[in-house]
């Protein structure tokens, strides 16, 4: 029992850290608040970029920019909140002018569960509405876009974090999460009831998608896993009808936060993995049993990317925000090609939340740390081409199969990078690094690679050609197949890096090794029961530390922010 509960508490704890820091410097006088609030080791640079604009939106003391949506006329609305204050904000694109509207009420819930939870928004066309989810005020709420008018529902359960949001196909009911009242929920919008089912303790609901077949998708934070939901099958109070776990098979594991069902068909499964800083993707029929990871580039401000909420547009791209990255990520669901495109504002502008318009032209997300919103321009496309080829004598297309490798041997691919020209001016395509990355969180694990060369000056030669060797580390090397990402990088204005990366299943084919689990045993037969609990709470934190699913993020903001405030 103790071990399940280290989890949520770790993070309530260095979330409280996290609040209790922004409180204590917003009690400060005005001169000494603004530098702590407008952090200078979050926030050092504001450069521009060809693909990406951004807004600062004014009257905000405090950070606390989360959810973000837009409406039928293409106006982004999103959501700020403090431990005292929550607020709906509308922005005009056409005059950049912002209105506020807020969600008038006393705060009954804890500070750390308000930096933690609520702020995602829907948009509610049937009704011209926004719903959204307050954690401070433990409600469910909507507001009319027409005459600015909001209503709540209070949450049944205490101190529930409520979170995510999605509605019903038939537009009759608002889903919802409780990540620390561990159920989810639905809202009948007629006669304004909420039924609650319980998810089992300490399994942290966050985020959640529908299928085309009324099947509810759930992400489970803080138990490493998702659901399936047959909402027809619930019976409210009780977790035995209707809800399926799943979780990947071991020895891997995921620490899930965002999640989208995509595809030109609907029949694909997208979630941000957001301990291992990737993104897994699966035929919805395999229930992960057999899934890409798509492995996000090493970032430069944080060990760990850390990616959150997912969103797809009607083609059935995929986008994602990487609030430890510093980068908006797209896949491509014509190429499978991942993107990764630098926020201007770093290097930690902290972005967990965004949404596609209904024209599909932007990809609009909130910052946390820098109090702006920005926007990706989805009519740019990156003027470089990447594929993969066994040989040089291959086709042009990229060749999909996997590569099987034995210890000890090594294997040849070209990566074939093509410059359109007409489109060149947006990016600095002279210096095109060519890199692999991902294989497991940690990078590549058991393997070497050699490439011709580190960089490519596709503004002098348009078509080039980069052979990549793999060679496997037989000592390193466990048996397994494994996701690895060939990586194009390029820099556009101000020297933001564009990252092009294309997934690579490679099958190592060596000796299996005695497995951590078999050592375990064997040292926990010659100790005692006192010895064999402190490693088994060891373990325990080390997963804790590495799952964690906001914490790690939010709470390094909280360092960074209480050593400048100690400073001053």
């Amino acid at each position: 029992m103790s071990s399940q509960i280290g989890f949520p508490l770790l993070i309530l704890v260095i979330i409280f850290a996290l609040s209790f820091v922004i409180h204590e410097s917003s009690s400060q006088p005005s001169s000494i608040t603004n530098p702590v609030i407008t952090d200078q080791q979050t926030v050092t640079y504001q450069k521009q970029s060809n693909y990406i604009h951004e807004f600062d939106v004014p009257n905000l003391r405090e950070k606390g920019l989360k959810g973000i949506v837009t409406d039928s006329d293409g106006n982004p609305w999103f959501y700020h909140q403090t431990n005292k204050t929550s607020m709906l904000i509308r922005f005009n694109p056409l005059n950049d002018t912002f209105s506020s509207y807020p969600i008038e009420g006393t705060t009954i819930t804890d500070n750390s569960i308000i930096n933690l939870a609520g702020g995602q928004l829907i948009y509610d066309e049937k009704r011209k509405g926004i719903w959204f989810t307050d954690a401070r005020l433990n409600v469910l709420g909507s507001i009319d876009t027409q005459n600015g008018k909001i209503e709540v529902h209070k949450i049944p359960t205490k101190n529930s974090g409520v979170m995510g949001l999605v509605l019903s196909p038939d537009g009759n009911s608002i889903w919802f999460t409780e990540i620390i009242g561990n159920n989810i929920g639905s809202f009948d919008i007629n006669s304004k009831t909420i039924k609650e089912y319980p998810t089992g303790e300490f399994t942290g609901p966050t985020l959640l998608a529908y299928d085309s077949n009324g099947q509810l998708w759930v992400t489970m934070s803080y138990s490493n896993s998702i659901l399936k939901v047959e909402p027809w099958s619930l019976i409210p109070g009780s977790k035995i009808s209707g809800i399926f776990e799943i979780k990947l098979e071991k020895p891997d594991s995921l620490s899930p936060f965002g999640i989208a069902i995509a595809d030109k068909n609907k029949s694909k499964l997208y979630i941000s993995d957001h301990g291992s800083s990737r993104l897994v993707a699966s035929n919805l029929t395999s229930e992960l049993k057999n899934y890409t990871s798509y492995w996000t580039s090493p970032s430069q401000a944080l060990p760990m990317s850390l990616p959150s909420q997912v969103v797809s547009d009607k083609s059935g791209n995929i986008f994602f925000a990487e609030h430890g990255g510093n980068k908006i990520g797209k896949v491509s669901s014509n190429t499978g090609i991942m993107t990764e495109f630098e926020i201007p504002t770093g290097p930690l502008a902290t972005s967990l939340f965004l949404t596609v318009s209904n024209d599909e032209k932007r990809i609009w997300f909130t910052e946390w740390a820098s109090n702006k919103i920005g926007y990706l321009d989805n009519t740019l496309q990156v003027p470089i081409n990447i594929a993969i080829t066994k040989n040089e004598s291959a086709s042009s297309h990229t060749d999909i199969s996997p590569i099987i490798l034995k210890g000890g041997e090594s294997f040849a691919m070209n990566v074939k990078l093509t410059l359109d020209k007409k489109k060149s001016s947006l990016v600095m395509a002279n210096d095109t690094e060519i890199s692999v990355v991902g294989m497991t969180d940690s990078g590549l694990q058991g393997l070497q690679y050699r490439s011709d060369v580190q960089s490519a000056n596709l503004m002098k030669v348009p078509k080039q050609g980069v052979g990549i060797d793999l060679k496997v580390e037989t000592e390193r090397a466990i048996a397994g197949n494994y996701w690895l990402m060939i990586k194009a990088s390029l820099l556009e204005k101000d020297h933001l890096i564009i990252s092009l990366l294309y997934p690579q299943l490679v099958k190592l084919d060596v000796p299996t090794k005695p497995s951590d689990n078999d050592k375990i045993q064997n040292f926990q037969q010659v100790t005692s029961k006192n010895a064999e609990t402190a490693n088994s709470s060891v373990a325990h934190i080390t997963d804790l530390l590495r799952y964690s699913a906001i914490a790690v993020a939010m709470a390094l903001v909280a360092y960074l922010i209480y050593h400048k405030f100690r400073r001053r």
